[in-house]
């Protein structure tokens, strides 16, 4: 089995996700993102990457993703089935409410 080069300890996952949480107590903790979204964002000509941006949306916390070309320009504007579209996508849903509380990325405590 192949090991991701971005696959990261889960240590420094909860370290991070714990510092997060120290940092901004009364922000959002996680999004949860839609795989149909992600997939949709795949089909787009020249895709070979995702952005996320963090938006507000009347106090909020929202994420926008848009695909991203081989030269590091989001795909905004695309055509899919010759139709346009605005290339960017909120299918996110946070945490909380969408938490999965016995996450070790959400309670700081490994397994």
């Amino acid at each position: 089995m192949n090991e991701s080069p971005y696959l990261i300890p889960l240590q420094t996952a909860v370290n991070w996700t714990t510092a997060w949480r120290s940092a901004y107590a009364t922000s959002v903790k996680a999004f949860k993102i839609n795989i149909d979204e992600v997939n949709a964002m795949l089909l787009e000509a020249g895709t070979s990457s995702i952005r996320v941006y963090f938006g507000l949306d009347g106090g909020a916390e929202k994420l926008v993703l848009v695909a991203v070309d081989a030269n590091g320009k989001d795909i905004i504007n695309p055509t899919v089935g010759g139709q346009p579209i605005s290339g960017t996508y909120d299918f996110c849903q946070p945490c909380p409410p969408t938490c999965d509380l016995t996450s070790p990325l959400l309670t700081g405590t490994m397994p």
